[in-house]
């Protein structure tokens, strides 16, 4: 993958909700504290009603997306934010000229779309915070991993043990991202390829119920058979609130429990409670790399080899 140097542009892209340039500001000046150049064009700002609020309609959404998907001066691609979108464009962009010059494709939650479809094609992907930003504190660990993974740096990650963890050691290639997307990818030549793979998973606003209804879905399609581990985020704002004395807590534990009696049968390393997701502590992960995911009585830790 390509290492961003001194003057390397990211460009900001909008493939699914929409932005306002105040969205931002932080991601703006982040960028050009680092020393690269933040590319963007106003068309990012385009605004289109139907049943939801898109950066612009899907031709236009994917229009500027391939700008810069097949600029060669484009060094990196951070998408503005999720919500809903992306599946609209997924099958009309063209990637060969990614295929042949890759650039790091950074975000989450509705980017999902973009992690699965691309890793299915080998291209390794960057699940990290997006430009516009949560009403949430970020920790200093946020952006220092998506630091390090731009500048080329070894991504590693140390987490403390939780009681649901099952211990174990497993070798695989990193994959997943926000369940509802993946779940919304099944059947689609989007939807998660590949055998001995480490699944990473996270999701928030979600009825417990739908919970368990996605991953009886995945379950059916065979994926929790070709997984050789499991790394578990945040599970936020989860079923009603009223109901749900953790609502506003990072980490849902009755989320965690239901994920639990899907894969405490299956004799593989599973690691909950990984910062990454919805949250204002969401950590750098390289998807469609090579990672050793390693559970033990203590700590879980998720190393990468060089994507």
């Amino acid at each position: 993958m390509r290492k961003l140097k001194s003057n390397s542009s990211i460009a900001i892209a909008a493939p699914a909700g929409r932005i306002f340039l105040q969205d931002l500001d932080f991601a703006i000046h982040w960028v050009e504290q680092n020393g690269w150049n933040a590319v963007y064009s106003k068309e990012i700002f385009k605004a289109h009603d139907f049943g939801y609020h898109y950066a612009g309609n899907a031709e236009h959404r994917k229009n500027q997306l391939q700008t810069y998907l097949d600029d060669e001066n484009i060094d990196a691609i951070w998408f503005a934010r999720g919500g809903y979108g992306s599946v609209q464009i997924i099958d009309d962009l063209d990637f060969s000229s990614l295929q042949k010059n890759p650039k790091w494709l950074i975000g989450y939650s509705d980017i999902t779309v973009f992690h699965n479809h691309l890793n299915n094609l080998g291209i390794p992907t960057l699940h990290a915070v997006t430009a516009k930003q949560l009403n949430a504190t970020y920790s200093g660990e946020t952006y220092t991993s998506l630091l390090n993974v731009l500048r080329g740096e070894t991504l590693n990650h140390k987490i403390a043990s939780y009681w649901l963890n099952i211990k174990g050691k497993a070798r695989g290639k990193l994959v997943g991202g926000n369940l509802s997307i993946i779940y919304s990818l099944l059947g689609s030549d989007s939807f998660i390829q590949g055998e001995d793979l480490i699944l990473f998973i996270e999701d928030w606003q979600e009825n417990w119920y739908h919970l368990d209804r996605m991953l009886m879905a995945i379950k059916r399609s065979g994926l929790l058979s070709r997984i050789r581990g499991l790394v578990v985020g945040s599970f936020t704002k989860m079923d009603i609130k009223d109901e749900n004395q953790n609502y506003e807590q990072a980490f849902d534990e009755a989320s965690n429990q239901i994920i639990h009696s899907f894969v405490k049968d299956l004799n593989i390393p599973v690691a909950f409670q990984f910062p990454s997701g919805h949250i204002g502590d969401n950590r750098a992960l390289i998807l469609g790399c090579d990672v050793i995911l390693d559970v033990s009585e203590k700590k879980s830790m998720l190393k990468f080899f060089k994507p």
